[in-house]
């Protein structure tokens, strides 16, 4: 005989509506604080080159190299905008240094000496010095550790490799070993960005064609979980979940302060304590274990579902894809959406460290996320709304709902429409299969996808 579950929690008003009032001024208290300790700070320095700079290292390197390859002219490359262009499409000081270096191989010097100026730092002094010699034939030769630090400055890729041999070049050595290895670096990389160019657009296609098939085919409701929470205890859920989500990363941070040896795994760590208080709140709320909770989540056989998942991860790149490319002449300029955390990762050093980031951003994050929002959200708002509107209209509110909800909470507003996007299609996978393991996959093949293009353009 199965047991019978513990009640769920329905808190009494009298003190449940005054502790969400708390935890709600407590959560924009603190969001307030952060906001204005952060415009308080002074601007960081720049250490390195970001990933539009990399970016545009492979992309302005491949023409040339390919011409060197193939006996050709360059004829593809194109003239450089003017610099007051240049400097709105540079994100970051390092960005424009690294352009430096390829306006010094075109021969515009002067252009070249106006975006070496941007440099910043100690570094940047270091990189002028090494720029005014190896285009200009002035001043000294750098020595050997300022080489070093303004190579990995510019993000050990073709501008850093080709400006120590123009350095060394100008000292009288050989440098064909080095114009070679330049030549390496871009090779491999531009094999894989034309790879994953071809492999997303041929995804794109496979979308649109998953979409018309599921639209075509009637689909059949899929039963889910039915969840006993109040309104009240939801919200509590909710901002307990998100109050522990901001104190996790000063948690792990004074974890890190006594044990700084974690530092290169304080990703997963922050993820880690994040998620597991947020599942025992879920669990704790609906007096059930977690295989309690988790078991009707993934009823039956998962294979089919998993199947299902892949055709729904190509509904989402198609559909993401094409919100992108409509918002793209109004965030032209604008900084990637989750830029730090991007940066992040594709700058880990160490298999280790590379490894259990992947896992967390690929596996516990997807797991996680995709249980409180579409697992546990979703249902229980799809239920309310049903009576309310109906069975379409409230089941493609709650959908919506949730989806800006998810995107919401990434605390990236440039990255709202695309991200809401991803989580309205995560939404429909999961409605849509009556399986949580399909919007996992789904959610984990964006993120894994995401991190490896990142861990690319960064040359790991």
């Amino acid at each position: 005989m199965d047991p019978i579950p513990s009640p769920a929690w329905n808190p009494d008003r009298r003190w449940a509506d005054p502790l969400i009032a708390t935890l709600a001024l407590v959560i924009l208290l603190l969001a307030g604080d952060r906001s204005r300790l952060r415009h308080a700070l002074p601007p960081r320095i720049e250490t390195q080159v970001g990933l539009q700079g990399r970016l545009e290292d492979l992309l302005l390197a491949a023409p040339k190299v390919l011409g060197q390859l193939t006996g050709k002219s360059p004829a593809g490359l194109k003239p450089p905008p003017p610099p007051a262009a240049v400097a709105a499409n540079a994100s970051g000081g390092w960005d424009r240094a690294l352009r430096a270096v390829h306006e010094g191989e075109r021969k515009d010097l002067t252009l070249g000496a106006s975006l070496a100026a941007a440099a910043p730092g100690e570094t940047g002094v270091r990189f002028r010095q090494a720029w005014t010699w190896a285009y200009q034939g002035t001043g000294s030769a750098p020595d050997a550790e300022s080489l070093r630090q303004v190579t990995r400055a510019l993000g050990n890729g073709y501008a850093a490799r080709i400006l120590e041999a123009r350095v060394r070049a100008r000292s009288g050595e050989t440098v064909e070993v080095l114009e070679k290895a330049a030549q390496a670096w871009v090779l491999p990389r531009l094999l894989g960005l034309i790879g994953a160019g071809f492999g997303g657009f041929l995804l794109a296609l496979a979308g649109v064609a998953f979409g018309i098939f599921l639209l075509l085919k009637p689909a059949r409701p899929a039963p889910l979980p039915r969840y006993r929470l109040s309104g009240r205890a939801l919200l509590l859920v909710l901002l307990g979940w998100f109050l522990t989500l901001m104190a996790a990363g000063s948690v792990v941070g004074a974890l890190l302060a006594l044990l700084p040896f974690l530092r290169p795994i304080g990703l997963p760590l922050v993820y880690g304590f994040h998620a597991a208080w947020g599942t025992a709140f879920l669990c704790m709320a609906e007096g059930l274990t977690l295989a309690e909770l988790w078991r009707p989540l993934c009823p039956g056989r998962s294979g089919r579902a998993l199947a299902t998942g892949l055709g729904f991860f190509a509904v989402a790149f198609a559909a993401v894809m094409a919100v992108a490319l409509l918002l793209s002449p109004l965030l032209r300029n604008a900084e990637p959406p989750q830029k730090e955390l991007l940066e992040m990762l594709s700058n880990l050093k160490g298999f280790g460290a590379v490894a259990l980031t992947f896992l967390t951003v690929a596996a516990v994050a997807p797991v996680f996320e995709e249980l409180l929002f579409r697992g546990f959200l979703l249902p229980w708002l799809g239920e309310r709304l049903e009576r309310r509107f109906g069975p379409r209209s409230g089941w493609l509110l709650a959908i919506a709902a949730t989806g800006v909800t998810f995107a919401a909470i990434h605390l990236q507003p440039l990255g709202l429409p695309t991200l809401s996007t991803l989580g309205i299609v995560l939404g429909f996978a999961y409605v849509r299969t009556g399986n949580l393991g399909t919007a996992i996959l789904v959610h984990g093949l964006w993120n894994g996808s995401v991190f490896i293009l990142m861990r690319l353009l960064a040359g790991a």
